[in-house]
């Protein structure tokens, strides 16, 4: 019994297929989402659906089908959602996003610590009313910010 289906799987796998046709069978299962859960490529996922799924891939691939109509056909089968990385606009808005990102951090960060770090400017403040609580360099300083120019008339 257990020759029999030996014998029955290796007579439905392809012929002995080339290096390039293999590499080509793992870069679309890594390109496709199981479409029972979509959490994981068909390479990696081990429910039926993705058993099915990475057969008709390796068929198709035996068969000469090209990357492209394979992925367009399990998109005409499920939409969009079964690519990992989206195609068009979408595809690249989502990468493009966290460069963006960074970019505008960094330069929020770059203003922050820029101003954080200028000094500021007392040209209109007095020396001793600049820092409050602090003692005046010589007694006159002392009088002349508690405005005692009036006490002396």
């Amino acid at each position: 019994m257990n020759l029999l289906v030996l014998v029955l799987a290796l007579a439905a796998t392809p012929a002995a297929l080339t290096p390039q046709q293999h590499a080509a069978i793992r870069r679309v299962e890594d390109r496709l989402l199981a479409p029972c859960c979509y959490s994981q490529s068909v390479a990696e996922h081990m429910s039926p659906v993705a058993e099915q799924m990475r057969e008709e891939i390796t068929q198709m691939v035996a068969s000469g089908e090209s990357e492209t109509a394979i992925l367009d056909h399990y998109k005409a089968l499920y939409g969009e959602r079964i690519l990992i990385i989206p195609g068009g606009g979408t595809g690249r808005v989502l990468f493009a996003l966290p460069a963006a990102g960074v970019v505008l951090g960094s330069a929020m960060l770059f203003l922050f610590l820029r101003n954080a770090v200028k000094p500021r400017s007392n040209a209109n403040v007095p020396a001793a009313a600049a820092m409050p609580g602090r003692l005046a360099d010589t007694p006159r300083d002392e009088i002349d910010r508690l405005g005692g120019d009036e006490l002396c008339d």
